[in-house]
């Protein structure tokens, strides 16, 4: 899927509870950490990154990309990262810098799994828009090899049904806010 929709998944999944900018950011990582120094690299060696149509793959990419894109497209990684922060917020409290993305109080817990349920979301997003052929989503490596073998997230068909379905969880989260507003202003007036 395209990183701008997995920005706007990330907000939407944690809207209300984490400000934007941190939630949208934790839905691009994974693929920013797989992308990002492989084109830092082709740009010091003047190496360039294939054009990405229906006919490239994998291969057509430096190596160093599959293989960060197993790690930061694993739900094992995702897991690991959530207990981990879950330990340290129960050890230690939430640092000052995190608890600015907070917008509500909560549990340990629940600040930990929303911290990672975006970069979850990113890749439950991208099993079935990937294909065999181009960066298929390694959902559980490194226990099992398994990969789904999806239509491509630039396919029409997938392309617009995530537009459809994203516009239409925008609507109704820019509609039930206004709604509360509004009740809101009536009770004070």
């Amino acid at each position: 899927m395209d990183v701008i929709s997995h920005w706007l998944w990330g907000m939407a999944a944690t809207h209300g509870k984490i400000k934007g900018r941190f939630s949208g950011a934790m839905g691009i990582i994974p693929d920013l950490m797989a992308f990002l120094p492989v084109m830092i690299i082709s740009f010091f060696t003047g190496n360039s990154n294939p054009r990405v149509d229906d006919t490239t793959t994998t291969e057509d990419f430096h190596p160093l990309s599959w293989e960060i894109y197993q790690w930061s497209h694993s739900s094992i990684t995702v897991i690991i990262c959530f207990l981990v922060t879950w330990w340290y917020l129960e050890r230690y409290g939430t640092p000052k810098f995190v608890s600015r993305f907070y917008i509500t109080q909560m549990s340990t817990r629940k600040q930990a799994f929303l911290i990672w349920l975006p970069w979850l979301l990113n890749i439950i997003t991208d099993i079935p828009s990937h294909t065999a052929q181009f960066f298929p989503t390694p959902v559980f490596h490194p226990i099992s090899n398994w990969k789904f073998d999806g239509t491509r997230w630039s396919e029409p068909s997938i392309w617009f049904t995530n537009l459809g379905i994203l516009l239409t969880v925008w609507i109704v989260i820019i509609y039930i806010e206004r709604r509360k507003k509004n009740l809101e202003n009536l009770h004070t007036h």
